[in-house]
Parts: C-alpha cells; structure tokens; sequence
C-alpha cells in the first residue's frame, strides 16, 4: 500500500474506485482521502464577503474575493454578458514549464465570478444560494425567507443560527433537523415542534432535553409530565438567561455522551454504503451530507449523480467526473473547479457549457481549447495527447489542482474550519493566506456594550452598539432582525460572532471520517463516524431501531 505524500497515511483505493479509475484513464491517487478533502476545500470560500469593484465596470459590488486580490473579479451579472471574451486570454503551451504553473497564470489573468447567487430577493449577503428573499448572511442555501446567520439550509422560513435544516420554521440553534416547528438548540430532529434541546426525537412536540423519542409530548431530560407539569418546569427554567442556557447545555452533553444510544451512522434508503448523513444512494463509498447517488465515493454535498469521485458539491446529474469542486451537470470532467453543463473536459476553472477543452479558465460555450486557445479538433487532440505525456513527465498527471493553485486565503476557505492550520504552516506549505486589517478594526462602528444575561434586560438598541466576542475578542453586531427572534423565543442574544458560532456548530457534527468498531449491543462490526474511544454509546443499524422504536 503506497503512502500519501503529503501526511504519509496510507493512501486506501477500494476496487470498486480504482475500477472507476481505470475506466477515465486516470492513475491511482497519490493522497489520502482526508488530503485530497482538504485541497478541494482550501477552493471554497463560502462564507467571507468582501465589499470591492468590478473590475470590469468599476461598480461597487460584494464578492468572495477581497479588494487586494491579485485575481480579476466580475460583478457576476456582467460576467455571464458578451462583454468581454475569455479568449483573449489565450496562449501557447510552453513545453518547458510545469502545467500547473501555466494554469496557475491563467488563472490570475481570466475573471472570476464576484459571488454565486441568483434569483434572490433582498438577500445581497449571501453566497451559493438562490431563490432565497429577505436573507442576510445565509451559504450555501437555497429557497429560505427571512433567515439569518446559517449554513446549508433549504426550504426554511424565519430560521437563525441553523445549520444543514430542511423545511424549517421558528428554529434557532438547530443542526440536522428538518420539517419542524419553533425549535431551539436541537439536533437530528424530525417532525417535532416547541421544543428545546433535542436529539434524534421524531414527532414530538412540547419537550425539553430529551434524546431517542418518537411521538412524545410534555417531556424533560425524557421524563414524562402532564401538560401542567411541563409549563410549570420549562417557566422555572428560565430560558431567557444566558446563564441557565449555558448550564442546560452542560447537561444535555453529558446526557447524550452517557446515556444516549446513537445510530452508527445517520442515513436511511441506503444500499451498501459508507459515511454519515447521506439518503437514497446506492454503492458509495465515505459520502456525507449527500443523497440520491450511486456508483460514487468521497462526495460532499453532492446529489443526484452517479459514477462520481472525490468532489465536493456535485449536483444535477454529473457522471464520470472526479477531483471536481462545484459542479453541476456535467459529463466526463475531471479536476474541474466551479464550471458547470461541461463534458469531455479536464482542468477546467470558471467554465461553463465547454466541451473538449483542457486547461481552461472563463470559458463559455466553447470547444477544443487549450489553456483558452482555439484550435481546430484535429489540432487540439495532437496537442492534448502531448500535454498529457509532458505531465506524466512532470508527476503532475492525474493530480488534482494544488492548494497553492486556490484563488482564496487558505484561512478564508472551509479548509480551515474542517483543517485548521496556524499562519506559518500554511506559509510553509507554500499556500496562501490573507490578511485582512481593515476587517477587525474598521468594518463596525459605534457604541461598545456589555449584554445583560437575561433577554428581558437587553436594551432596544443592542442592534446600534458594537458587541466583543467572548472567545476570538472581535467585535460584531446584532442585527434588529435576530434581536426580534430571540425576544420572541425567549432566548438570550449570543456572546460569539457569527464565526465562532458557526465553527461551534460544526464541531458538534461528527467528523467527516470513518472508524472500524463494534456495535455496543450484538459486537458487530459497523464503520462509523463514532471513533472506538468516544464514550457514546453506538449501535448498529439493527439494535439501534430495536432500541428507539
């Protein structure tokens, strides 16, 4: 078993993958899994927004691309107009340098795209989401009304501080719930409603810190009471003070680690797969946060594909693409980085509706182009053929693109809340990182505050004052929106900015990585996302319903 080169892990190819390989001619990767992960990410920037101009018409615009950015930036509207023509970008390949260093120029001269949104109403602050109205501060989300301050969330309305919810309404502080009502602080929650602190319960309404129960009501830390006994306990429990929430918190994590049983992985409608929180796929290998796949492995957000390898956000029916980073609808791509309705494709950046081209960037609509040359089809496969020895020459064949290659700060990009690496070991990898000045010290103006521990006391122009995080010790602001929620839940207003907010929530999801170990009631071997030495209890799918249900 061969070993990565960056990390030396050993380097896992299934048969089922090295199948998939051999049949787009591609060899064996030289990283492990959780390597090639972490390069994909280091080209997401999904949640810093910069304000800068269009480099194309001087307007003021929002873009993910900060206004010192050595890359060219288009307001996304003009992007997509025949103002401008990417081909004249073009240039010959020069058989004495490495590809990636070509790329890597072009990649700086071509435009980039300000922000990905469309059809959104009074949601300027948003970024990956579309169909989405009266939004502020919401990724990679989609057909949301009135939400604020989350992530991966769709079809939500009046939702804050949520992350990966579905079909939402009134929930603060939840993960992973979908099809509820007026929730805060809950997890893996379906159908339920009026609750607080949750945990895989199903169609329960009314209920307090409870974990495993389906269709329930009038229950705390699983306890069952009558009506009035619930309404006495929940009004003691004063769940307007920051302190008191805090100290439900502690409970409720020590509850779930000691004594609730967790289902090995979360999924359901699967057929021999691997990974966590995936629906509907069939034969996919360490998938997560996905669903209605087949044939796939080592896909993140990613849906309705099939035959698909190591991508992240791969959607609307991609087939045979792999090493692909936002992709949609596309066919026979590979190492593609936000190009979507491309086929027969590789090395791609910023393309759309290309086909037969490599080593391309701001393409639309073209065909048989080389690092955004036009040639004839005769010409453009001779020279293809011979790029492809010349990387095979270099070591750089069937690699995807380095990290130092990603537009984005290393720190600015969802590799470094899932990897986190300080300064200088970024620096040192050769990567970049960006410095913002202006961000902490500048971007808020106002008043500074301190925040009363009980939302009965918060004034009513918080919104107005400049508030410090209790953990990071930067400074942000409330907005009038989300005062209004939290004085409607009777919930109080947050100590942390909305960075540390969301890293806090990703970090009560289990990790995107795999273990070997035993169900804890019949010793059968599972893979899960549980590793051996957590004190969770975990079952396998079998024992886990015979325990809930």
């Amino acid at each position: 078993m061969s070993r990565c080169t960056r990390c030396s892990a050993p380097v896992v190819v299934q048969p089922q993958e090295e199948a998939f390989l051999r049949h787009i001619e591609l060899p064996n990767p030289t990283l492990c899994a959780a390597c090639r992960m972490q390069g994909r990410f280091a080209f997401r920037n999904e949640r810093r927004l910069y304000h800068r101009k269009c480099d194309l018409t001087g307007k003021q615009i929002i873009s993910v691309y900060p206004p010192d950015s050595p890359y060219k930036v288009y307001d996304q509207h003009v992007w997509y107009t025949d103002r401008w023509d990417a081909l004249q970008y073009g240039r010959d390949f020069d058989f004495s340098r490495p590809f990636f260093e070509q790329m890597d120029a072009l990649m700086r001269d071509a435009p980039k795209i300000s922000v990905f949104t469309s059809n959104n109403v009074n949601s300027d602050y948003t970024n990956g989401a579309q169909q989405d109205k009266n939004c502020y501060m919401i990724f990679v989300s989609d057909h949301d009304e009135d939400c604020y301050y989350s992530y991966g969330i769709d079809s939500c309305k009046d939702c804050l501080e949520c992350l990966n919810c579905f079909e939402c309404n009134l929930c603060i502080e939840c993960i992973d719930c979908s099809n509820s009502y007026m929730l805060s602080y809950c997890e893996k929650t379906h159908n339920c409603s009026e609750s607080y602190f949750l945990s895989d319960c199903k169609d329960c309404k009314s209920c307090f810190g409870c974990y495993g129960l389906r269709n329930k009501q009038h229950c705390i830390f699983n306890e069952q009471l009558t009506e009035e006994e619930y309404a006495k306990k929940l009004e003691e429990l004063n769940t307007g003070s920051w302190r008191t929430i805090q100290s439900v918190k502690d409970i409720v994590t020590r509850k779930r680690r000691e004594q609730q049983i967790h289902q090995h992985y979360d999924g359901n409608r699967n057929e021999n797969v691997t990974g966590d929180h995936i629906v509907n796929c069939k034969n996919c290998i360490e998938c997560y946060d996905s669903a209605d796949l087949e044939d796939c492995g080592y896909l993140i957000f990613s849906f309705k594909s099939r035959d698909c390898y190591d991508g992240h956000v791969v959607v609307d029916n991609c087939e045979l693409c792999y090493g692909t980073i936002s992709t949609i609808n596309q066919y026979n791509t590979q190492f593609t980085f936000v190009s979507f309705r491309s086929k027969d494709s590789m090395y791609l950046d910023h393309c759309q509706s290309c086909r037969d081209c490599f080593g391309c960037s701001a393409l639309q609509k073209k065909q048989y182009c080389i690092l955004n040359k036009q040639y004839s089809k005769e010409e453009y496969e001779v020279l293809r053929a011979r790029i492809v020895e010349h990387m095979k020459s270099t070591g750089e064949w069937g690699k995807p693109f380095p990290p130092n290659l990603s537009p984005f700060g290393y720190n600015d990009t969802v590799a470094q809340e899932y990897f986190p690496l300080a300064k200088d070991e970024v620096l040192k990898r050769g990567w970049k990182w960006y410095e913002d000045s202006e961000r902490n010290h500048f971007a808020y103006q106002g008043p500074t505050t301190e925040i009363p521990d009980d939302i009965k006391d918060v004034p009513d122009g918080i919104a107005e004052n400049i508030l410090t995080c209790e953990r990071s010790g930067k400074p942000y602001k409330l907005i009038p929106q989300e005062v209004q929620q939290y004085r409607l839940h009777k919930l109080p207003v947050p100590r942390l900015c909305f960075d540390e907010r969301h890293l806090e929530r990703i970090r009560r999801r289990n990790p995107r990585k795999l273990w070997q170990r035993n169900c804890q009631k019949c010793q059968r071997a599972i893979m899960s996302t549980f590793a051996p030495d957590r004190p969770e209890i975990v079952y396998c799918d079998a024992c886990y319903l015979k325990e809930v249900y």
